[in-house]
């Protein structure tokens, strides 16, 4: 059997290894396309790497033009000299559902695994799905519905994040002794983003908030390891407050309460079952044309799947030092309320072994 995949980001390249390594175990194959370190590691035919993949905005779209008419073109004549048994495509929509037409025109059958979020912005995307795509595999429970509501044929297969979301620290006062902190203490964690822009935007608000709290309570900042700690340590040096590089599902494990930035990791840190407060702040452009073109009432994952409020949200203007600790107050005062709401979001994602699932997925499909 022959596998086509294409996938343009590091998330894909984790995610989908993590599926084609639980597939190898099931069915022999050859595999074709585009990924990383980590597929190429699992024996892929690789034409184009993702570190040249990545295109991030407008201005990164017109700089690779050429790049990607040049992409396009080849992969499309790799995919006729292959004639694989499957196309498999992960996330990437931006590109993926155009492969996915040629693909589709062309008689191959589709597979798309981790769909796009057609339910936050360019819904119309669904029709490209629905005339292109064979089997959906969504991450999100309330997306096979939706897909399913539209004439698409789709599974929930878990959320990949829980594949990935080990400790290293074997129990709380293990923790706490690696961080230098005190028993007596309530902890609060930090996760203030992976990027240079949203620690620059937030890390402010963050430690005057520390500076008015620190009686009260510690803390412990999460570094994402491609964030250079000068970064950090420019602003917390002063204040004498650890720095956990490596160790985000720990902070999130043993930490009484989050502030975390907007992303992944809200989801991470719900699954988790710790409370914790979404922040998170944009450039005025980027802001209105969120507005315009975000159709979702929340932007934090965990409030999406529950379609409520069970993580606060201070957005933009409201994220302010005050609003931060009110909040922080406000969690602690109805600690155990939050903690059952986020528990139902554990239960919803620990029953699925995400990959596991979506090779099953794929191995009933390609046998029916």
């Amino acid at each position: 059997m022959k596998i086509f995949l294409v996938t343009g980001e590091e998330s894909g390249d984790i995610h989908a290894s993590n599926m084609i390594r639980h597939l190898s175990l099931m069915a022999d194959f050859s595999l074709y396309g585009t990924g990383g370190d980590r597929l190429k590691d699992l024996g892929q035919i690789q034409y184009f790497h993702i570190n040249d993949m990545s295109i991030i905005g407008i201005d990164g779209i017109i700089r690779k033009i050429p790049f990607i008419i040049n992409l396009f073109k080849t992969l499309k004549r790799k995919l006729l000299e292959v004639m694989p048994d499957v196309v498999i495509l992960v996330d990437y929509p931006g590109f993926n559902l155009r492969f996915a037409k040629f693909a589709k025109e062309n008689g191959f059958r589709v597979i798309y695994y981790i769909a796009p979020q057609v339910w936050a912005w360019h819904y119309s995307r669904i029709e490209k799905i629905k005339r292109y795509v064979d089997l959906v595999l969504c991450i999100l429970p309330f997306e096979e519905n939706l897909f399913k509501e539209e004439g698409i044929n789709a599974k929930f297969v878990g959320n990949p994040i829980i594949d990935n979301m080990k400790y290293k620290i074997n129990n709380r006062s293990d923790f706490m002794n690696l961080f230098s902190l005190n028993k007596d203490k309530r902890i609060i964690g930090v996760l203030p983003g992976s990027r240079v822009k949203e620690i620059k935007s937030l890390m402010p608000v963050i430690m005057q908030a520390i500076k008015n709290l620190k009686n009260e309570f510690q803390f412990v900042i999460a570094k994402a390891d491609n964030v250079d700690k000068l970064i950090l340590h420019s602003y917390v040096d002063k204040e004498k407050i650890p720095i956990a590089t490596g160790y985000n599902y720990d902070v999130m494990k043993y930490s009484d309460l989050l502030w975390v930035c907007s992303g992944t990791a809200t989801l991470e840190s719900a699954i988790i079952g710790t409370p914790l407060i979404l922040i998170y702040k944009v450039g005025k452009i980027t802001e209105m044309l969120g507005k315009l073109f975000i159709k979702t009432k929340y932007i934090g994952l965990p409030n999406i799947v529950t379609d409520k409020e069970v993580v606060p949200e201070l957005l933009q203007n409201s994220l302010i030092p005050e609003n931060l600790i009110d909040y922080t107050f406000k969690l602690i005062d109805n600690y155990e309320y939050y903690k059952s709401e986020l528990s139902k979001i554990g239960e919803i994602f620990s029953i699925y072994n995400p990959s596991q699932q979506a090779a099953q997925e794929i191995y009933s499909f390609l046998n029916s």
